[in-house]
């Protein structure tokens, strides 16, 4: 931070202090809450503002219009936890439980990224019983709508075939204990249990290995074409607040599919590629998967050691273009060398890191596949389920974020 925008923010906070002392002084309960909610976004740790919020709440809700009036602060001031979490209290008596969920998620996600309601020391005493009621409540919705989801998967493939995906989703909600079986595995997401430990998959498990290997010459030859043209491929890790995946060099890519969205450009410049990506079981998930890309790795690079997020796929590396002295570690089990022609495919919630130690690039063709021991009524279940939750998860989305 600069001292210009500390000054800035210095200032604006004592600005923002003469106005609520003259709230405070009017007896004016929503205009001391609104600039009380103004200042802790500025200066956060200063614990007679939250005192001072505390006294404020049950002053408005004296107020026929409370939850209107809270309603309105939010929409304001969308970084405001405190108001967001009494607002959710009236809406949940008013059995808006929908509404009720997503503002006692967002406010919880909004306090925890600024390091409040983590604990009870991180908990202004007021609140304590509110944000224990907020996180019972939505840990209980929670369960509650994974069983909902379940219900109509369940009826279609039968509870048998659904048991692990059942079970899964049951740790994901809480509901059941998170138990792993490798204790070398920590997916990130969703851990899908009672499946074969296999950190690298057998080549038997991967049926399409040599029809996709025999596209090796015309994968590359598109490959070398795009690689002509540095400026199209992009970092594969966007930094964020100083953290990289990567030291010594750079990891570029150059990508097919990432977040549910299709390159298409990419995919007409290389048609061939193209074609033979489509005949495999990649994960197809709206909004999350797969990623698939020419992996570029230039002279120095070292990908610092990192898990996935789930264990219901499989990351399918190609070699196109690898030197000597490049290789993948799985952390504790072993090293992988890439084979220029030939594939291979590991469960990335190992944790793993890969280095490029030789004097030029290394290149392959990394895809998401499923984990082939995974059948097709489970692979048809988990992307619907991911999917619910990403719609979950998206209206709760930027809201929190430290930067708002």
């Amino acid at each position: 931070m600069t001292s210009t925008t500390q000054l800035n923010k210095a200032a604006l906070a004592q600005q923002l202090h003469a106005q609520l002392q003259q709230a405070v002084a009017a007896k004016d309960s929503f205009d001391v809450i609104c600039l009380t909610e103004q200042i802790l976004n500025l200066t956060p740790a200063d614990v007679g503002l939250h005192q001072l919020l505390g006294e404020a709440f049950p002053l408005l809700s004296m107020r026929d219009d409370a939850a209107v009036k809270l309603q309105s602060l939010v929409d304001s001031y969308p970084y405001a936890y405190s108001s967001r979490l009494v607002l959710a209290r009236y809406l949940e008596m008013a059995n808006e439980v929908e509404q009720a969920f997503r503002h006692y998620l967002i406010a919880i996600k909004s306090a925890n990224l600024r390091g409040f309601w983590l604990n009870q020391a991180s908990t202004a005493p007021w609140a304590r019983p509110f944000v224990g009621h907020a996180n019972s409540f939505t840990e209980t919705h929670r369960q509650q709508q994974v069983r909902e989801w379940l219900e109509p998967l369940q009826q279609r493939f039968g509870r048998e075939a659904m048991q692990r995906v059942r079970k899964a989703m049951l740790m994901y909600s809480g509901e059941l204990p998170l138990q792993i079986a490798d204790s070398r595995q920590a997916p990130t997401f969703l851990y899908i249990p009672d499946l074969p430990v296999a950190p690298v998959f057998d080549r038997s498990l991967l049926p399409f290995a040599e029809q996709y290997e025999s596209a090796f010459n015309d994968i590359k030859s598109e490959m070398q074409a795009v690689l002509g043209s540095k400026d199209k491929f992009s970092p594969f890790q966007q930094e964020q607040h100083g953290n990289s995946l990567t030291a010594g060099g750079d990891w570029d890519a150059y990508f097919f599919h990432r977040h549910g969205e299709t390159y298409q450009q990419h995919h007409q410049q290389c048609a061939k590629t193209s074609a033979a990506l489509a005949e495999l079981p990649l994960v197809h998930i709206a909004a999350h998967a797969p990623e698939v890309c020419f992996s570029l790795m230039t002279p120095g690079a070292h990908i610092l050691p990192h898990r996935g997020v789930t264990n219901s796929r499989a990351v399918l590396h190609f070699a196109l273009q690898v030197p000597p002295q490049c290789r993948l570690n799985l952390c504790d089990i072993g090293e992988l060398q890439w084979q220029e022609g030939k594939i291979f495919a590991f469960d990335d919630t190992y944790l793993h890191e890969a280095w490029n130690r030789s004097q030029q690039q290394r290149i392959v063709l990394l895809a998401d596949i499923w984990n082939p021991y995974l059948e097709m009524e489970e692979q048809i279940a988990i992307t619907q389920l991911i999917e619910n939750i990403g719609v979950l998860n998206k209206s709760t989305a930027g809201i929190a974020t430290i930067d708002s």
